[in-house]
C-alpha cells in the first residue's frame, strides 16, 4: 500500500511586501484552507501534514502545530502532522511537551516531522548562527527522544541541562510518534538511517532520490534496522484537472508564483559561499536560481512536478513509488494563486482516480 497524504505550505499570494499585507484576505486563506483540510477526511486522504516557515509570504504558519490542534478535534481518521519542526528554532524539551500534548489532542494520530532547517534568511533574521545547527539539532533530537521515553530524565550537553526531570504529559503513542526527519544533505540522511527514522525527499529527481533512499538504507542495515516501504516518503508538487492541457495551463502560473516566493525566502544568496555544514545546498538549490523561464517539460520529465489529467498523475506516482519502493506520497496541491475550486477540484480528482491505485499497490 502507498499512502497519500497532503503537505500544505500556504502561501500569502496577494503580494510580497509587508505593507500591502491584507488582513481581510489572510482571513479569507486561512479560511477556506481550513474547510479543504476538513475536506480531505471525507476524501479518504491518510494524512495531512503542515510546515514551518518565518517571516515571509512563502508560508502563513509560523506555529503549524497550532492547525493541528484546531484540526485535531475536527478530524477522525486522518493522521495530521508537521514536516517539519525546526529544531533550531525551539527549545526541545519544550516542544517534546508540546508534541506529546498534541499526540492526545489527536487521539494518537499525531506523526513528527523534525529538521535542521536550511531557509538562511530565517535564520538570518532569526539571529541564529547557520554553522551550530547541526550539533544543536541533534542534540534536541536525543533530549526529545530522553524526554518521551523516561518517566524521568537527565541531559548533560553542548546546549541543554537537565537532572532528574520529567514532563507531562509523555506521549500517547508508546514508546513516542512515528518520527519522520527532513532529509536532503547526506550526513542527515545517514543520521536518520542509523537512528531508524522515517525518511523523507523533495525536490529531487527519481534518480537522486534513489541515491538518497540507497544510502539511508546502507545506514539503515549498518545499524540493524530493517526499513520497509512505509519508511519513506516523498513530496511531489501535484495538480490534477480533466486534462493535461488544462492541468499545466492552471498549474505552471501558480508554481511561477510559488517559486519567486521560494527563491527570495529559501535560497541562499551566495551559492559558492555556503555556511560549514551546508556545503551540500550549493548543487542542491541552483537550478532555483533565476528568474528565466522555467522548462516545466524538464521538470515533469525528471518527475519533480506530477501536472497533468488523472490518468497522467497516477501513473507518475505508481512509476516512482516502484522505482524508489517508497510508501509514502505528500502531495503538495495548493501554492501560488491558485483558487479554492481550483485547489478542492485537484484533491477530488486525486481522491477519485489516482489514489485507489497507490493503495492498491503492494511494495513489499
Amino acid at each position: 500500500m502507498v499512502k497519500s497524504w497532503v503537505f500544505d505550505i500556504f502561501n500569502y499570494p496577494y503580494g510580497a511586501d509587508p505593507e500591502a499585507f491584507d488582513p481581510a484576505k489572510a482571513q479569507e486563506l486561512y479560511d477556506w484552507h481550513f474547510d479543504s483540510w476538513l475536506k480531505l477526511e471525507e476524501l479518504g486522504y491518510d494524512g495531512l501534514f503542515f510546515s514551518e516557515h518565518h517571516f515571509t509570504a512563502y508560508n502563513v504558519s509560523p506555529s503549524p502545530n497550532l492547525l493541528v490542534a484546531a484540526l485535531a478535534k475536527r478530524t477522525s481518521r486522518m493522521r495530521l502532522g508537521v514536516m517539519g519542526n525546526i529544531i533550531p528554532f525551539h527549545n526541545p524539551r519544550r516542544l517534546a511537551e508540546e508534541i506529546a500534548m498534541l499526540d492526545y489532542l489527536t487521539d494518537g494520530r499525531l506523526e513528527v516531522g523534525l529538521g535542521r532547517g536550511v531557509d538562511e534568511q530565517e535564520f538570518v533574521k532569526e539571529g541564529v548562527s547557520m554553522p551550530t545547527t547541526r550539533g544543536y539539532f541533534q542534540e534536541g533530537i536525543e533530549l526529545m527522544h530522553k524526554a518521551w521515553r523516561q518517566p524521568v530524565f537527565s541531559h548533560h550537553g553542548e546546549h541543554f541541562n537537565y537532572d532528574g526531570v520529567t514532563i507531562w504529559p509523555r506521549p500517547l503513542q508508546q514508546p513516542n510518534p512515528p518520527v519522520w526527519l527532513l532529509t536532503l544533505s547526506p550526513s542527515t540522511i545517514e543520521l536518520c538511517g542509523t537512528q531508524g527514522y522515517k525518511c523523507t525527499s523533495a525536490f529531487q529527481t527519481v534518480e537522486k532520490t534513489k541515491e538518497a533512499f540507497d544510502l539511508y538504507r546502507r545506514a539503515a542495515d549498518k545499524a540493524g534496522h530493517k526499513p520497509g516501504a512505509d519508511d519513506f516518503g516523498l513530496m511531489r508538487n501535484v495538480f490534477v484537472a480533466d486534462t493535461d492541457k488544462e492541468a499545466r495551463e492552471i498549474a505552471e502560473p501558480a508554481l511561477e508564483v510559488l517559486f519567486g516566493l521560494f527563491r527570495d525566502a529559501a535560497i541562499f544568496k551566495d551559492l559558492d559561499n555556503l555556511p560549514a555544514g551546508y556545503e551540500f545546498y550549493s548543487s542542491f538549490f541552483r537550478p532555483f536560481v533565476g528568474t528565466g523561464h522555467t522548462d516545466w517539460n524538464a521538470l515533469i520529465e525528471a518527475g519533480i512536478m506530477c501536472v497533468g489529467s488523472p490518468s497522467t498523475v497516477r501513473d507518475q506516482l505508481l512509476s516512482q513509488a516502484r522505482a524508489l519502493q517508497c510508501g509514502n506520497f505528500f502531495s503538495w496541491n495548493s501554492f501560488g494563486h491558485l483558487t479554492p475550486e481550483q485547489t478542492i477540484g485537484s484533491y477530488e480528482l486525486y481522491a477519485k482516480e489516482v489514489m485507489p491505485a497507490l493503495h492498491e499497490l503492494d511494495l513489499d
